[in-house]
């Protein structure tokens, strides 16, 4: 099986790149969108692997852009519903209490049945919705509001305008992980909504989004970790003590190589899951996905930890660009659960593999 890129996949790669170079294009928030849009980078024909390169070009250059959100977590159900991505977007998936992860809401699609009132946020007989959503990534920068809610027959997909709320920051600012990856809390009385994703289909849809938005994110941790292996390798090379480049000694050279091959590793899990959430969904692709996510995000942390071992421990200041990228790295290692979680589901659907316990679809 070949899975070398396309010519028209490598020119994509090569036109984001060039794109993002400009430490410009992203700084007005509008304009940058317009510009993605004009580019193609929401065109419902571009497959998962598509944007899977576009996203490691976001990680690499550490955009702002609320693009993963949209084309992620909101554009599987926005094209469940028969529309297109067009504005910025999101899903408002998390409760207190309630389902706090992507894995916990699906789960909860799949079991709950007519009358099922597991989950907090609820929809009346007239579309309007009542709830409370929390860690909503990008809900102030959004427009379209993809919202999960329980309706009579279980877990919906709803669409609200965005503009008619007013969400609260939770994970904004200095004070945030990662600045450039807002959350915030959105107060849900008595909103009109539009539904999308009837409670019979939402559970195939959920697992859309997350294989989705895991491999989105795998490949921009990729980029992420490119980045921080292109600037430390450069620091070593160029860096030079009693005479010579200081990647000259065993000590800064050896990390610096295996940290190459957990990388290089990381890329190719990562286009592989993208591979797979297109033609194989079911439990082969979850199995691909969550390895590529484990990958990508160990890889990220690693790479920016390394870069900052090579800096001589600079990289810890605000002042240096690793330290951005850093921040990123961790907002991925934690995003919608932990590597650990990933880990144990990776091997819980391995066991079933083993023991024939895979459901197709699952």
């Amino acid at each position: 099986m070949d899975f070398a890129l396309t010519g028209e996949q490598e020119a994509l790669r090569d036109t984001a790149a060039k794109y993002l170079a400009d430490e410009r294009a992203c700084a007005d928030g509008d304009r940058a969108w317009a510009d993605v849009t004009g580019l193609g980078w929401l065109d419902p024909e571009l497959g998962t692997v598509e944007l899977a390169l576009l996203a490691e070009q976001l990680g690499h250059a550490r955009s702002p852009l609320p693009w993963w959100a949209a084309m992620g977590l909101a554009g599987p159900a926005l094209r469940a519903g028969g529309r297109a991505v067009r504005r910025p977007a999101t899903l408002a998936w998390a409760e207190e209490p309630g389902p706090g992860t992507l894995a916990g809401l699906l789960a909860l699609a799949r079991s709950a049945g007519p009358g099922d009132g597991t989950a907090g946020c609820a929809v009346a007989p007239d579309g309007t919705l009542t709830g409370r959503k929390v860690a909503v990534p990008h809900a102030g920068e959004a427009v379209d509001l993809v919202v999960g809610v329980a309706g009579p027959d279980g877990i919906e997909l709803r669409l609200v305008d965005a503009a008619a709320l007013r969400p609260t920051p939770s994970d904004a600012g200095p004070a945030g992980l990662d600045p450039t990856r807002p959350a915030a809390t959105v107060e849900l009385s008595g909103v009109a909504s539009t539904p999308l994703v009837a409670a019979h289909a939402s559970a195939d849809v959920l697992a859309e989004i997350r294989r989705r938005t895991l491999t989105l994110l795998a490949a921009e941790a990729v980029g992420v970790a490119t980045r921080a292996l292109a600037w430390a390798t450069g620091h070593a090379t160029t860096r030079t003590q009693f005479g010579r480049p200081i990647g000259a000694n065993q000590a800064v050279a050896h990390p610096l190589a295996e940290l190459y091959g957990q990388v290089e590793t990381a890329r190719s899990l990562a286009y592989r899951a993208a591979w797979s959430v297109d033609a194989e969904p079911g439990p082969v692709a979850d199995r691909a996905v969550a390895a590529a996510a484990v990958a990508g995000r160990e890889a990220a942390t690693a790479a920016c930890e390394t870069a900052v071992q090579t800096y001589g421990g600079s990289g810890f200041t605000w002042e240096q660009p690793l330290h951005h990228w850093y921040r990123r790295a961790w907002w991925l290692a934690t995003f919608d659960g932990t590597v650990s979680d990933l880990r144990a589901e990776l091997a819980a659907s391995l066991l079933d593999e083993a023991t024939g316990q895979d459901a197709p679809g699952r």
